[in-house]
């Protein structure tokens, strides 16, 4: 990749034994790309912690070696100047690359795209704003022009190409498109936007404006007429049945403590991935399970006992559990109980593994990836979090610190890394992957199903050699998640509050309990759990409604469902 190959070339020295100092404050040498490019130069990476006692042993930097420490302050070089005599000082940012465009428009483009968006930025001539850069990007790398869209059935033609794929525009993109355009059906501001960066936003439009007005149809070309097909349901809703496992019996058999919630957890996925379980069915265990949680989860939270699997606290029962053993942790974004089901039945028959201890654990309320990863990594509950903003460099920041001189964090994508840390057998290994998440995000519940996407997912994923890499070289191969998620429809949205920037649908956060308590209605319901800062108040979603446009259909996570809130602990072994 030409962008990689830029940041790599200005980064990398011509010989080693001197320690490179990067400023970094685009967060480009978090993409797992650009450092398994520097890797594969020569150079090791770490994050530097600001303080002069961790620059003692890069005073005697060996011939051959060529640290790269990460800064996260550019106002501590002066403590670098005095303690050592030979060093480089770079910075490096998104506006070194791409000087002429906008800096917001740039970060939201995916990285995959950054090459063709580099060659875009080398044909341009005089800098654009935020506007203009939207635009510019949004005609050249998704062949989307507000000129079409204004015209005849363009509107409609963009849509349908939106709604079956899985690249839809950026933010700023889609914002810049959707205020040039006057739209020829009634369409909310919002609704505008969100049709064109979400398939789920577009397919709902596109349905409504076929109901409205068939003869749009007529308009579409041949190929067009076969991908709204899709949009159609393929196969039948769910209907009432009579499962194997009679899942409200077994509730009630229950008694209702947090160990049996989570061994209900682990009953419910297997019964829903292996049969047809009546939404009526899920809707009540669903509002059950609700009401346990609103009564319980701040006792479930400070309970002393040690078999009760919670986020914040599971590092240290792994701890305990593992001693001086080497530990490869896998964590996997949004795979739910449900989700690991699929996983474990495709791995077997694959013969990734040979067995599988599965246990449940509880989420973080809400469930979203800043709340509820990073508590994985902090050990504490959202109200101890430091202020710092949530990101993949803090978690591995965290990681270090819990795990000084013998931990190691990567994503899924850092294979030289991975290698490198098997090589030197460290002793406690992260691995964080985020393509589950994604896939879930992108599913439509009218055609897929968790357990189909999850079947094709767990056949392709990098975890899959990982895992056996991991087996082999003798650690305790753990996977868990920080979430889970579940199917929803949209039934519109408060105009106050605000979506996590996860993409969840599932919560609307305030910083106001007033305020957040005024919205609640048949579908809403505000619950403040023990854990979260006072600055925040939850309004989640009941049932498997979503904070989206009116009956858009998609698979989302950030409420209080069975799905959501109880994650797998899984020990794979040979």
């Amino acid at each position: 990749m030409r962008w990689v190959e830029t940041i790599a070339s200005k980064l990398k020295p011509d010989f080693g034994g001197v320690p490179t100092f990067c400023v970094d404050p685009d967060h480009l040498l978090d993409i797992p790309q650009v450092r398994e490019s520097l890797r594969a130069s020569g150079m090791t990476i770490e994050d530097w912690d600001g303080h002069p006692a961790s620059l003692a042993p890069l005073k005697q930097v060996g011939n051959e070696d060529k640290p790269l420490l990460v800064v996260a302050d550019p106002g501590r070089h002066h403590i670098v100047s005095s303690c050592l005599t030979d060093f480089r000082w770079e910075t490096i940012t998104i506006g070194e690359l791409m000087p002429k465009f906008a800096l917001d428009v740039v970060k939201s483009v995916p990285t995959e795209h950054w090459d063709r968006l580099m060659e875009l930025h080398s044909e341009v001539r005089s800098p654009r704003n935020i506007h203009d850069t939207a635009l510019l990007v949004g005609r050249a790398l998704y062949g989307v022009d507000p000129e079409f869209l204004r015209h005849g059935s363009g509107w409609f033609r963009t849509l349908v190409s939106i709604a079956v794929g899985d690249d839809p525009l950026p933010d700023p993109v889609a914002r810049a498109i959707a205020k040039e355009v006057v739209w020829p059906i009634t369409l909310p501001k919002l609704e505008a936007t969100e049709a064109l960066r979400e398939s789920a936003a577009a397919r709902t439009v596109l349905l409504t404006a076929l109901q409205t007005d068939p003869a749009l149809l007529e308009s579409a070309s041949a190929t067009e007429r076969i991908l709204l097909a899709q949009l159609a349901p393929s196969k039948p809703r769910r209907i009432a049945d009579t499962p194997p496992i009679d899942l409200l019996t077994e509730w009630e058999q229950k008694r209702h403590n947090a160990q049996d919630l989570l061994d209900f957890g682990i009953l419910y996925a297997k019964t829903i991935g292996s049969s047809s379980v009546s939404d009526d069915t899920r809707l009540e265990l669903d509002r059950r399970f609700s009401e346990w949680l609103k009564q319980n989860y701040g006792l479930m939270l400070s309970s002393p006992n040690p078999a009760i699997l919670r986020l914040p606290t599971l590092l240290d029962r792994l701890d305990k559990e593992i001693d001086d053993d080497r530990l490869l942790l896998l964590v996997v974004d949004s795979l739910s109980l449900r989700a690991w089901e699929g996983t474990r039945k495709r791995w077997l028959a694959d013969g990734i593994i040979g067995d599988a201890s599965t246990r449940a654990a509880f989420a973080i309320l809400p469930t979203i990836t800043s709340l509820s990863r990073r508590a994985i990594f902090e050990g504490k509950s959202p109200s101890q979090f430091s202020s710092e903003p949530h990101s993949s460099r803090l978690e591995r920041q965290l990681w270090s610190a819990r795990y000084p001189r013998d931990g190691d964090y990567y994503t899924v994508e850092e294979a030289l890394g991975i290698q490198d840390s098997f090589a030197k057998a460290r002793r406690r290994i992260c691995l964080v992957d985020v393509s589950w998440d994604k896939r879930g995000h992108s599913i439509n519940p009218r055609l897929d199903s968790i357990e189909e996407a999850i079947h094709v997912w767990a056949g392709k994923t990098p975890l899959r050699q990982i895992v056996r890499s991991g087996l082999e070289e003798g650690y305790h191969v753990i996977l868990t998640a920080d979430h889970g998620q579940v199917e929803c429809r949209g039934h519109g949205r408060p105009k106050v509050g605000s979506l996590p920037d996860e993409r969840s649908k599932r919560v609307l956060t305030f910083d106001s309990k007033t305020v957040c308590e005024s919205f609640a209605n048949a579908w809403s319901s505000p619950f403040h759990p023990s854990n979260l800062p006072t600055s925040m108040w939850p309004l989640f979603a009941i049932g498997f409604v979503s904070y989206d446009i009116e009956g858009a259909e998609a698979v989302s996570h950030g409420g209080m469902s069975l799905d959501e809130v109880l994650v797998p602990v899984v020990e794979v072994k040979q």
